[in-house]
């Protein structure tokens, strides 16, 4: 006669073979997750990476019932907080939101000097593509693209120009500018956004390329001046301000994306669980409307098409390199 265990391990047999897997949350001792989550941001607190990993943290935290707690670890292009995601025990409880710098081209720049790679990382989930922008600061004389362009190549080696970090995205689109212009800037690297655009808000600089979400606010808000937009079409959150394309300059093209990131080992079950999380958030108006708010467009993307999509950028960013016009600093 079968004791009751047996009894109930026949029946989950029965019930595996007649409806496939059990559902993640039950095939985990106790689900996952069963205690808080980091999330590692790997810029200091208030840009891009920043702004969206706490919505999507939040949001995360209050579907799977254990809080996504941010952990900011700016530093080398966003190397230092991704190196250590990668080091991290896998098993889901340390994760990566993080960008185009640290996940495709920071690790490509340094070389053999480099900790990790794209292959040390499990793409979990794509959340945002993020326009990138060129701002000045409110009272600058420069009101258009066209006048920042004129004033660029009148005073070449003059204009202070700054970016979120070498390697990200607004720092190849201040090469890719320079290049068009046919100028040269004095250009200013900064561990993330926030201290990028406090510096143009203190006049220390000319104009700083960045990602919308980090300067949005202080555009509608009347602080800076938005002279242009990085993306394949204009940007609902600002409409009146033309594309790079549209002012004449389609070379300028390098649009950065937000995404989750774990370590290699993960197991599969703690992936599924979070991109099934990850498809809910993307789908609620509420979350959503959040992101646009802040400059981002939510994106979703099938896991091959992820993956293709990230090996697309790394190509992306070897060419810059192979080139010589993204090096190592």
């Amino acid at each position: 006669m079968q004791t009751t265990l047996t009894r109930r391990a026949a029946l989950a047999a029965t019930l595996a073979t007649a409806f496939g897997p059990l559902p993640n949350a039950l095939a985990q001792p106790g689900g996952y997750p069963a205690r808080p989550v980091k999330v590692i941001v790997p810029f200091v607190p208030g840009g891009n990476a920043d702004s969206t990993a706490r919505i999507f943290a939040e949001a995360y935290g209050q579907r799977l019932g254990q809080p996504f707690v941010i952990d900011n670890r700016g530093g080398a292009g966003g190397m230092i907080g991704t190196s250590q995601m990668v080091r991290s025990e896998p098993d889901g409880y340390t994760l990566l939101m993080g960008t185009t710098g640290p996940i495709v081209s920071s690790w490509q720049m340094a070389g053999k000097a480099a900790t990790y790679g794209l292959k040390d990382m499990k793409p979990v989930a794509l959340l945002t593509l993020v326009p990138g922008v060129l701002v000045v600061n409110a009272g600058s004389a420069l009101k258009t693209w066209q006048d920042f362009a004129a004033h660029a190549r009148a005073r070449p080696g003059e204009v202070r120009i700054g970016h979120p970090g070498n390697g990200t995205a607004g720092h190849v689109n201040i090469l890719q500018m320079q290049k068009a212009l046919g100028t040269q800037f004095v250009i200013a690297g900064y561990k993330g956004a926030g201290p990028a655009v406090q510096d143009l808000l203190g006049n220390q600089l000319d104009a700083v390329a960045t990602d919308l979400p980090s300067a949005l606010q202080l555009v509608k808000g009347g602080k800076l001046r938005a002279l242009g937009v990085v993306f394949p079409q204009r940007v609902p959150s600002l409409p009146g301000v033309p594309t790079m394309a549209e002012a004449g300059q389609p070379e300028v093209d390098i649009a950065p994306f937000t995404a989750v990131m774990a370590p290699r080992a993960v197991p599969q079950a703690v992936v599924d669980r979070l991109i099934e999380t990850n498809d809910a958030v993307l789908a609620d108006a509420a979350t959503r409307k959040r992101v646009e708010d802040i400059g981002g467009v939510p994106t979703r993307m099938a896991t091959a098409d992820f993956e293709r999509f990230l090996a697309r950028q790394a190509e992306t960013y070897a060419g810059l390199i192979q080139s010589g016009l993204l090096t190592a600093e």
